[in-house]
This record gives C-alpha cells, sequence and structure tokens, in this order.
C-alpha cells in the first residue's frame, strides 16, 4: 500500500511538471515549430524526394518561415522569407558564416580546403580575397574572353552540325559539353583537353552525384562506418585519386609553361608568398574542384531551363532575339561580348530564368557557429541552416503571378545578383555568396545570345509549347530530369572554325 501510495506521489508531481511547462508563458528564446518526428530518422523521410525544396515550401506554409527538422541525428533548421533570410546571411551573418563538415567536402575538396566549404576562420577570409581579388575578378574575367568567345561558337556550329537535316539537337548535351571546356581552359589552358579532361570531369560526376544525396554519415555520425561497409567511402576515395593525377600532371605542366590561366595565376601568387598562410599545391588543388563543381552543370542547367521557358513563351524568344539581333547584326563574332551592355531585354530573360530555376534550390547549408534568435527564435550552436531560395523566388507572396515566365518583371531594376533582395538569392548572399557569380553571367549571357542570334528554335514533331516536359530533379543542383532536345533552323550564317 505504501509503495502504491509512493508511486502516486511520483506520477502525480512529473503530471504537475508537465503541466506546468504547458502553462508557462512561452520564452521568446524557443526552438522554432516543424513538423513531428520519427523515431531514428527524424524528419528526414520529408526530404528523401527529387524535390525536397518543394516539400519544405509546402511544410513552411504550415509550420512558417522559421522551421525546425531533425535530420537524422542533426539539428536542422529552414528558413522561406526574405526577411528572416536577411537576418541570417546580413543581420547575423557572422554567426552563420560556417559550413558544415560533409563526406564529400572531406575526401573531395581535400578536407575543405576550398572556398564553398572551408570552415569559418582566417584561412577562408584569406582564400575568398585570393579569388575575388584574383582569380574571378572583372579584370580576369574580361582578361578570359577569348575562351568564352572560341568555345560558344564551338557551340554554335555543334548545334549547326547535330541539327542538319532537321534533327533534334540535345541541347543539354551540348551545353554541358560547351560549360565543362570553357571552365577547364578558363583553370588549365589549352593543357587540359581531350583524355585529361575526360578523366577529370568522370571523376567530379562521382563527387557531384553523390553530393546531391544523403550520406548516412553526415547525417547520423555516429554511423559513419555505414559509409565505409556501402563502399560509398571507397567509390569517392577512388574518383579523388583520379582527379588527383588529373590535377598533378596539369600543375606540373603549368609550373613550366606558365599562361593566363587560373592555375597559372595561383603559382605565381604561390612563388611570391605574399600569402598568410602557404599556399601549397593541395590549396590549389581545392580551389581547382571548387571551380569546376560551382561552374559547370550550374551554368549549362541555368541556360538549358532559360531555353526551356524561351520554347514555352514565344512571344518572348521573339522579343530577345530581336533586341539579339538588332545588336549582333554586321558586328564582327569577336566583338558581340562587347555588345551585351545592348541586350536589356535578354537579361532581363536570364534574371527571370534564374528566378524561377535557382541553380542551388536551397543554397549551399550554413552552419550556426554560436546560438542566437533568428525570427523570434532560439538557433542553436552547431545546427545546419538551409535557406530555401527557390521557395522565396516562386512565392506569390513577393512576386506578382510568381508562377508565370515574366521577364518584364525586372525592367525597374531594383533587384539584381548582389543579394541584397533577399526573395532572389540565384548566387546567395553575405560572406558565403558565391565568388564566382561575374564569371557564370558572362559565360550564361553570351551563350544565350548566341543561340539566339544565330537559330531560329522549334519544338520536335509538332509539339506545342504547353506540351513540353519541365520536369526538374534536385541533387547538388536543379537539372531538368531529360536533357532538352530542340529542332534549331540556322538563321545567320555560322562562323567556320578558324
Amino acid at each position: 500500500m505504501e509503495l502504491s501510495a509512493a508511486t502516486l506521489l511520483f506520477l502525480s508531481v512529473i503530471s504537475l511538471v508537465i503541466l506546468l511547462s504547458f502553462l508557462r508563458p512561452s520564452s521568446k528564446k524557443r526552438r522554432p515549430p516543424g513538423p513531428s518526428c520519427l523515431p531514428l530518422v527524424g524528419s528526414l523521410h520529408h526530404l528523401l524526394t527529387s524535390q525536397p525544396q518543394a516539400a519544405l515550401r509546402d511544410l513552411a506554409k504550415k509550420y512558417g518561415p522559421v522551421m525546425y527538422l531533425r535530420l537524422g541525428q542533426v539539428d536542422a533548421v529552414v528558413v522561406s522569407s526574405p526577411a528572416v533570410a536577411q537576418e541570417v546571411l546580413r543581420d547575423k551573418d557572422l554567426s552563420f558564416a560556417s559550413r558544415p563538415n560533409l563526406l564529400v567536402s572531406e575526401i573531395f575538396l581535400y578536407g575543405s580546403r576550398d572556398v564553398a566549404f572551408a570552415p569559418y576562420g582566417a584561412y577562408w577570409r584569406v582564400l575568398r580575397k585570393l579569388c575575388t581579388v584574383e582569380l574571378l575578378s572583372a579584370r580576369m574575367v574580361r582578361q578570359l574572353a577569348p575562351v568564352r568567345d572560341n568555345e560558344t561558337l564551338s557551340l554554335v556550329r555543334n548545334v549547326s552540325a547535330d541539327g542538319r537535316g532537321g534533327e533534334p539537337v540535345n541541347l543539354g548535351r551540348l551545353l554541358l559539353s560547351c560549360s565543362n571546356t570553357i571552365t577547364a581552359k578558363a583553370a588549365f589552358g589549352q593543357v587540359c583537353s581531350g583524355e585529361l579532361q575526360e578523366q577529370f570531369l568522370s571523376a567530379l560526376d562521382v563527387g557531384l552525384k553523390i553530393s546531391g544525396g544523403f550520406c548516412v554519415g553526415d547525417l547520423f555520425p555516429s554511423l559513419w562506418f555505414v559509409d565505409v561497409v556501402t563502399g560509398l567511402r571507397r567509390r569517392l576515395w577512388r574518383a579523388h585519386r583520379q582527379m588527383d593525377a588529373v590535377c598533378d600532371k596539369i600543375i606540373d605542366h603549368c609550373e613550366v609553361q606558365r599562361g593566363d590561366d587560373l592555375v597559372s595565376v595561383m603559382l605565381r601568387i604561390r612563388d611570391e608568398g605574399e600569402l598568410e598562410f602557404p599556399f601549397s599545391v593541395t590549396n590549389m588543388k581545392a580551389v581547382i574542384v571548387d571551380m569546376f563543381a560551382a561552374g559547370t552543370e550550374t551554368t549549362s542547367s541555368a541556360a538549358e531551363w532559360i531555353m526551356s521557358e524561351l520554347m514555352r513563351n514565344p512571344e518572348v524568344m521573339a522579343k530577345a532575339q530581336a533586341e539579339v539581333r538588332r545588336a549582333f547584326d554586321n558586328k564582327s563574332p569577336q566583338d558581340h561580348e562587347g555588345q551585351m551592355g545592348k541586350l536589356s531585354y535578354t537579361r532581363m530573360v536570364i534574371k527571370e530564368g534564374m528566378r524561377l530555376h535557382p541553380p542551388v534550390p536551397l543554397l549551399v547549408p550554413h552552419l550556426c557557429r554560436e546560438t542566437c534568435d533568428v525570427g523570434g527564435f532560439e538557433v542553436t550552436e552547431g545546427t545546419r541552416v538551409m535557406v530555401n531560395a527557390w521557395a522565396m523566388a516562386r512565392s506569390p507572396e513577393y512576386w506578382p503571378d510568381a508562377e508565370k515566365f515574366m521577364p518584364e518583371r525586372f525592367e525597374d531594376g531594383t533587384v539584381d545578383y548582389k543579394g541584397s533582395q533577399f526573395k532572389y538569392l540565384p548566387f546567395g548572399s553575405g560572406r558565403r555568396m558565391c565568388p564566382g557569380d561575374i564569371f557564370g553571367l558572362a559565360v550564361l549571357e553570351l551563350i544565350v545570345a548566341r543561340l539566339l542570334y544565330y537559330f531560329d528554335w522549334s519544338l520536335p514533331a509538332g509539339m506545342r509549347p504547353d506540351e513540353l516536359d519541365m520536369d526538374m530533379i534536385v541533387g547538388a543542383t536543379a537539372r531538368r530530369r531529360n536533357q532538352l532536345h530542340l529542332v534549331a533552323s540556322p538563321n545567320k550564317v555560322v562562323p567556320v572554325q578558324s
């Protein structure tokens, strides 16, 4: 009887504690709301889809613009409004300036020695400055104009050759090849071609595919050994060694024969020894891989989405083509890039394409460095923070007719790529904003302009614009599920190989 009374008293105390916890005034510092968690996996099942950004957008409609998720053993917060994004990316930028350590960045990026995934600190700040001042500056981008000119003209010739006789052209494949080659020649000069380039890109593709999925060790740190048992680590290391061997050959060549490519610039900087840390070959390799990972699929995918939207909106296509042809007619192909300033509408088309199809829909994840408040909720140190740029760019709350392709919405020029308008973040914002935006835009604009100048485009087999497949798959980037096939009819004389 005494035991029963003690048990009853214990249960009463517990019930009282629970009741008081509900009745207690809510603290300003409370965890953000979020969906209920399943045992072991937490909220992970919500992201196991080809459209995680859309699933998170739908959840945010219920739980709000600051939403908590438990991803395996990892705490995560998803941000889905411009006001909260501004808080994370600008107002409290320093608190969210680091990155989580992921398996792919650890193996492929030489222990996260690159710009994108290096932890926030002195090393990253010097590396970022190196990229923005030397490697990816406006001056360096202008210096690489001949590479863009030659390779985009090669793209035009390849489209013309593949489309002879009215055959549909696999534009997605040709755009990826063009983007890869431009990045390779900008980084390595003429030395990286043929077999070496193929080896490098095939190895890189392994890393990109794995980075788009979920490594067990990234979400369940205590179960890191699962990636060993499944062979995932072995595949990553094998691809890494292949890529590393190619980098060694290219760097050795550039040591002897310096040029204007980015590797030669890094070798000069290393020899001058003016950085605050020893800039070794390993550091160079991490930066090189970073540039390829960020600059190949993103640019080609953006161009493919823009052409897809133009095919679905023939009136926009006609207006952009007319503008490009007015600017380029009676000009030498070598003068085309110099005319880009006249293509105000075409640039609006590109902005609108990147609004509807941001290259990285959830941006690269941030890591909270210190516990702080965001949107009235507490975000604890070590939490991963994802910014749903895709959801904000398609929200009717911030964009009239949000799902419609309307380049004219950018006519007033108040929204740009610089990350100052948090409803539009194709390159991110703040300290960790993509440093390659100038380079990427220069390539993207010239590709789109030349495709519109040299060809008239139509859908294969009498397909109607509203029948065009627009299915997307989101991994490391957001790309079309099926590559775009179009019929290209030459409108201008395609330049011959010089």
